[in-house]
């Protein structure tokens, strides 16, 4: 978005009665994630109407430039109503930012965690299997008379 081409054309707007509109900008109206944001202000017969500011935020495209125009040429806030194309645009200072959405179930980021807990499951099984207390009744240990005797058959010898 070329933003100083889009203030200019902001600034450029004119009411029904000729009157160039003032346009103020700012730095930063605290909800950035909704820019770019546009606050209209009613005319003084607009304010008598019954007309108040109205923050459109998503301003980002030509269209939406053009339709602030034309609504503000036909009177703005209190004097013409909202034009759709800004309907879904229409924000306050007090908005607040969207929550991250979760990752599903199905994700890449949960396929992983799952195989890491399945991995840790396996070595805790593991580890407790090898440690457990009927390991030493159910298997005799290996004296080293054992182990010699092994070594002289497999030679031939006895």
């Amino acid at each position: 978005m070329d933003h100083e081409a889009q203030l200019a054309r902001l600034s450029a707007i004119e009411d029904h009665s000729g009157r160039t509109v003032p346009v103020r900008t700012s730095k930063c109206l605290d909800i950035c994630f909704q820019a770019n944001v546009v606050v209209v202000q009613p005319s003084h017969a607009g304010r008598a109407a019954g007309g108040r500011l109205v923050w459109l935020g998503g301003i980002t495209e030509d269209a939406l430039v053009e339709a602030v125009d034309d609504w503000i040429f036909e009177g703005g806030p209190g004097l013409a109503p909202l034009p759709a194309a800004l309907v879904g645009h229409v924000t306050s200072k007090d908005a607040k930012k969207p929550k991250k959405r979760k990752e599903p179930k199905h994700s890449k980021a949960a396929k992983k965690e799952r195989e890491k807990a399945e991995k840790r499951a396996r070595a805790d099984r593991k580890t407790a299997k090898e440690s457990g207390p009927d390991r030493d009744r159910s298997r005799p240990k290996k004296s080293g008379k054992d182990k010699e005797d092994k070594g002289k058959k497999k030679d031939g010898k006895k």
